[in-house]
């Protein structure tokens, strides 16, 4: 299959490492679903009308997809880009019924989304866009009022809607989110209604959209992170005496709880009309963590409703994490003794071929985010590591070979969202370039 343009982007972890990195995926394009295209020239960027694409681009019928498995979407998704640090931005002093609710996307550095970043994305290459959105900041809970704002509704719909009429694949979540999902292990029975009614309202607002939009039940939330430290007293918005703990679950209680999480995420949207019967959906392994998800411990949820495989499991990777979390000074593509003592491009081939469980099993895979941080240097700048491109060829490899859709984490350095859209590091497009 013939491999489009791929492209670095600076990822931003806003979890408790809280760090920047840089990260790249790739681009399968599918005969069915993009036309043959010219790309734009060089990797200096390009503007494009925010109303009128050069491209043109040919979809599968909606209808077809009633009858498409897991693993036919995936080949269509091809190349994925995260629409990093903007719906799931969230700050204190908004409040929970702001009146300009773009004005929540803005709060971690990023412009305000417009039309035309989706445009630049899908002319770049990439045919589907992971958003990810914080719901309940826009909720009253510590009052006992579940319901989520209708401006900040139909905002995150407006910014759908921009994506899809882009011809894009589009994913919304429920992304990190004021860290609420540390409420299952202190108040399980507020966390419950917090979730249920999450999934309820977006369930219901978007069920008659096309079946490209694809929810995923959380981000890396379903596993340790039910241990999270919450304020266990009221929100905070409404109470400046925090009262911060962390949870006391094993991480067998976890995994138990993880399954009847992603089982109430499915069930909930089961239960309603339109095309959420038979939408797809992207359910978090644990912690979003390949080893963890791929132990006996874990359990992808029951769909009783389908006698066709409409799941997806998600994964994210930053292995390993010394040379791909910490700003140091490190290297990769050893092909001697790197580091436990496989060489890197095994220990990295390896760890992909374990997600051929799934596989196996019918299901869909997804590498939701990836990224390699940059060294930070001693005058505050920061560079590229020693060997990045050949760890970013590696994952694109892997996800090629075993039919993985690979997704970005952009948060507007190397694929620019305003001004210039489009690359900017010629250097790492040429990793991509030309790819068969």
């Amino acid at each position: 299959m013939k491999i489009g343009a791929k492209i670095l982007a600076i990822i931003s972890i806003s979890t408790a490492l809280n760090l920047v990195f840089t990260a790249c995926t790739s681009t399968t394009n599918s005969e069915t679903s993009q036309e043959q295209k010219t790309k734009p020239a060089g990797f200096q960027g390009f503007t494009i009308d925010p109303y009128e694409s050069p491209y043109t681009y040919t979809t599968v019928d909606d209808s077809d997809y009633e009858n498409m498995e897991a693993q036919q979407l995936i080949k269509l998704m091809g190349n994925g880009i995260n629409l990093g640090n903007t719906m799931e931005a969230t700050n204190n002093w908004l409040g929970f019924d702001n009146a300009d609710a773009s004005a929540y996307e803005t709060e971690w550095g990023q412009p305000r989304t417009t039309k035309a970043m989706f445009m630049a994305m899908k002319d770049a290459g990439f045919d589907s866009v992971r958003i990810p959105v914080a719901w309940t900041h826009t909720m009253d809970w510590s009052r006992g009022d579940f319901e989520i704002s209708q401006n900040y509704l139909e905002r995150v719909a407006q910014v759908v809607n921009w994506a899809l009429e882009c011809d894009l694949y589009v994913m919304i979540n429920d992304h990190w989110d004021y860290q609420w999902w540390g409420m299952f292990s202190h108040d399980e029975e507020l966390a419950w209604k917090i979730y249920e009614a999450m999934w309820k309202q977006v369930g219901e607002y978007f069920k008659d959209y096309s079946y490209k939009l694809i929810f995923e039940g959380a981000n890396e939330e379903v596993g340790a992170r039910f241990n999270d430290e919450v304020n266990t007293k009221v929100d905070s918005r409404l109470d400046s005496s925090i009262n911060y703990q962390r949870g006391h679950l094993s991480e067998s209680q976890c995994y138990t709880l993880a399954a009847k999480v992603t089982q109430k995420f499915v069930d909930i949207i089961r239960s309603q009309d339109g095309n959420n019967k038979k939408r797809f959906l992207l359910i978090p392994g644990y912690d979003t963590d390949i080893n963890k998800t791929c132990s006996g411990s874990y359990k992808m949820p029951a769909d009783p409703t389908n006698s066709i495989q409409k799941l997806i499991i998600s994964v994210h990777y930053y292995t390993p994490s010394t040379y791909c979390i910490l700003s140091e000074s490190a290297s990769w593509g050893s092909v001697q003794n790197s580091w436990g003592g496989v060489n890197d491009y095994n220990y990295m081939n390896i760890d992909f071929r374990k997600m051929t469980k799934f596989i196996d099993e019918g299901y869909g895979v997804i590498i939701g985010e990836y990224g390699v941080a940059q060294k930070k240097n001693s005058n505050g700048t920061y560079t590229k590591k020693e060997g990045m491109e050949k760890w970013l060829k590696n994952v694109l490899d892997n996800c090629d070979a075993y039919n993985y859709c690979p997704f970005l984490w952009d948060c507007n350095t190397f694929f620019k969202k305003n001004g210039t859209l489009g690359f900017t590091d010629s250097e790492v497009g040429e990793v991509y370039l030309g790819r068969e």
